[in-house]
């Protein structure tokens, strides 16, 4: 089992990365961006600390990606299963880790737990797809919900979920839905191990 661990890299890679989710997030929660709309009509502004929401879908990804195939088939028990519980139990504890400083900035650290859950659940579900590209989907989509803009200033389109304001219903059900059906694809689809 510590063999396991220390193979993915949840004995360093993700508390390192978990420190660095929340240091990041609480020292940036308060700087807020406002970029130009290339698609939509007007700027959405956003909370800088969005962008540190990418560090725990990247970090899953890099934990996914280090396996030893040809050991890991030979194996008598298999690993999906375990795999599947640490990254979705580390990306709900980012979550969680978002939501215990919520008393520092409400809104800024609410919305970095449901858009770290939303780029954990993009990237899990792209991952036994794109292998370690699949760290390109919540970044793209990061990109796509800066520069669409909005149909009115601090009204952005509701599927980008990104930029909305932390009390908004349907982007929390989104990201929980985005994150659900990546835990699914991740665990029905069967992983690429010889990339």
């Amino acid at each position: 089992m510590i063999w396991w661990l220390r193979q993915r890299g949840a004995l360093g890679l993700l508390p390192g990365a978990l420190f660095v989710f929340v240091l990041s997030i609480a020292l940036t929660s308060d700087l807020v961006l406002v970029l130009p709309a290339f698609l939509g009509s007007h700027s959405v502004p956003t909370e800088l600390s969005d962008f540190f929401c990418l560090v725990p879908s990247l970090a899953l990804v890099a934990c996914l990606e280090r396996r030893l195939p040809g050991m890991e088939r030979s194996a008598v028990r298999r690993l999906d299963t375990r795999d599947v519980a640490l990254v979705s139990g580390f990306s709900l504890l980012a979550g969680a880790a978002a939501a215990v400083l919520s008393p520092l900035d409400p809104d800024a650290m609410w919305s970095a737990a449901r858009n770290s859950l939303l780029f954990c659940g993009l990237a899990l579900g792209s991952w036994p797809l794109l292998g370690h590209r699949a760290v390109l989907v919540p970044v793209f989509w990061m990109i796509l919900a800066m520069f669409t803009g909005g149909r009115m200033p601090d009204d952005p389109y509701p599927w980008v979920i990104v930029t909305e304001k932390a009390d908004v219903a349907h982007a929390a059900t989104g990201a929980v839905l985005v994150f659900l059906t990546g835990i699914v694809l991740l665990t029905c689809l069967v992983p690429r191990t010889d990339r």
